[in-house]
């Protein structure tokens, strides 16, 4: 796919600032759509949109097809005569910390979005009724299965389905029907919730869409055991007689963890997936550029080999690598899309089938600054001056450090005496021709704009010069990631004038 030479700005909604306790798709999401627009800049990168899981990652959820509620703007709910303006009096319009208050949140707004409902059964509209039902009868598909299982969550107090009545885990129709029937107003709820969802994610679709501002989004390569797409498809992954999985998704050893990850997620049954026509895969892609414009594929590894890690293990380095038939995948992708709206995240523990792949099918891979300047040769395929025009270049990612933090850390490591550090951090500042620290954010922001790469995405932290203690994500932890949320005023008409000047002088505007 052939991307229009343009830069943009990560940023994930729970990280805006307006909202109670999280950010979420009101004013201050199209407001953050007008400052893009004002500074020039034609991409807004979110992480996924799926229902948040352990420790509030979005790339662990229960559905690999449904969307956050907490991301519901309850000032949209008043606009729609759903809730009365006084229900949100006493409640924080913008974030008061900098951090995303999950639990918090999600006392609060569960309240509001349930109070919508009600009010939408006393006295909702003909014309949002018959929305509605449209949206229902278009998403059935995932829908229903999706609200099922939320609805048997809440039931039995987990969503590890292989605790569940053995009749409900291996979803007997029979009884399946009559859970629907005894749960039909908790089921019709949850649909609701993702109605709603839907139909404010399109309105701020829209307003980017005006501003010539598309959204970039992030589909992870697994998803979790305990989701409603396992549940439905147990014949989709390699699960054992009793529902749990043979092997877990994991990673081998490499730049974010020096002895892998073990991610936990069931694996796909590549052999099932081929027969169907890869059917499930492509029903959830088609769901996705429903949401994107653009769409970044994760572990894009993970389509040419796949690291399994035998369940019993508590270690990723037990695992192996096997194939997985991304050449069949994509054939038949190309069948339906033609030209695919996909960027490869070809980074880790690549090779030569990946980037065949990838290559193969025409699509961008990408380059991460921070990655340049280490001590293996390989490493000089991340300097700008060495990035092809097809490849999508950032400082660095949600995964890792913000690019301030980067180099102060650098810095650290090689005044403790640090050898290797001490080469790298010549390496940085002989690139960029400077040793302070913001002047360093500051060329390598100039850098990657001036550089042959089509696209280029900044972690807003990186625009905004903001060290370590901003990160979204450290990885192979479990503890305080995905709560970092802009503060009011921080984003300023100095900073869009001088990122649409920038923008400007390279070509990209």
């Amino acid at each position: 796919m052939d991307l229009p030479r343009r830069s943009g700005t990560l940023l994930h909604i729970t990280s805006l600032p307006g909202g109670a306790y999280t950010g979420d798709l009101g004013p201050s999401a199209h407001a953050f759509a007008d400052f893009l627009a004002e500074a020039g800049q034609g991409w807004w990168q979110t992480l996924p949109l799926n229902p948040i899981g352990d420790s509030e990652s979005p790339y662990s959820s229960i559905s690999a097809f449904a969307c956050e509620p907490l991301m519901i703007s309850p000032e949209a709910l008043v606009e729609d005569g759903l809730l009365n303006e006084r229900r949100l009096r006493g409640l924080p319009a913008a974030s008061t910390t900098a951090k995303a208050e999950f639990i918090e949140s999600k006392r609060v707004r569960s309240k509001l979005r349930m109070e919508a409902y009600r009010t939408f059964l006393e006295r909702g509209s003909r014309d949002m009724r018959r929305s509605f039902r449209e949206f229902r009868d278009r998403e059935g598909d995932w829908l229903d299965d999706y609200c099922l299982f939320i609805t048997l969550r809440s039931r039995y107090g987990t969503a590890d389905w292989t605790t569940w009545p053995e009749d409900l885990a291996r979803r007997q129709t029979s009884v399946l029907s009559a859970v629907r029937e005894e749960f039909v107003d908790n089921i019709d709820y949850f649909a609701f919730e993702q109605f709603l969802f839907d139909k404010q994610w399109q309105a701020l679709r829209r307003h980017c869409k005006d501003r010539r501002v598309g959204i970039f989004g992030d589909v992870p390569m697994f998803v979790s055991h305990q989701s409603a797409d396992v549940w439905a498809h147990r014949e989709a992954f390699l699960l054992d007689a009793n529902g749990r999985p043979k092997f877990v998704a994991g990673a081998p050893p490499d730049a974010f963890a020096a002895e892998g990850q073990r991610w936990g997620n069931a694996l796909y049954d590549w052999e099932h997936h081929e027969r169907t026509g890869f059917a499930w895969w492509k029903s959830r892609l088609r769901r996705q550029l429903e949401l994107f414009d653009l769409l970044r594929l994760d572990h894009f590894i993970g389509f040419a080999r796949y690291w399994r890690i035998p369940r019993e293990s508590d270690s990723a380095m037990d695992g192996q690598w096997v194939d997985a038939p991304g050449h069949a995948f994509f054939d038949e992708l190309t069948t339906e899309h033609g030209e695919l709206p996909f960027i490869a995240e070809d980074l880790g523990a690549v090779s030569q089938e990946v980037w065949d792949l990838r290559d193969q099918y025409g699509l961008p891979g990408m380059k991460v600054l921070q990655f340049a300047f280490g001590h293996d040769p390989g490493n000089r395929v991340h300097h700008p001056d060495e990035y092809p025009r097809k490849s999508v270049a950032f400082t660095g990612t949600h995964d890792s450090n913000t690019m301030l933090g980067w180099y102060r850390d650098l810095q650290r490591r090689a005044q403790s005496n640090d050898a290797t550090a001490e080469e790298e951090l010549q390496r940085v500042q002989s690139y960029f021709g400077a040793s302070g620290d913001v002047d360093i954010v500051d060329a390598a922001i100039q850098a990657l704009l001036a550089s042959c790469a089509d696209t280029v995405i900044f972690p807003l932290q990186d625009l905004l010069h903001l060290g370590e203690r901003h990160r979204m994500n450290r990885p192979g932890t479990s503890n305080g990631n995905w709560t970092w949320r802009l503060e009011p005023g921080q984003l300023s008409h100095t900073l869009a004038r001088r990122m649409r000047a920038l923008a400007e002088a390279t070509g990209r505007l």
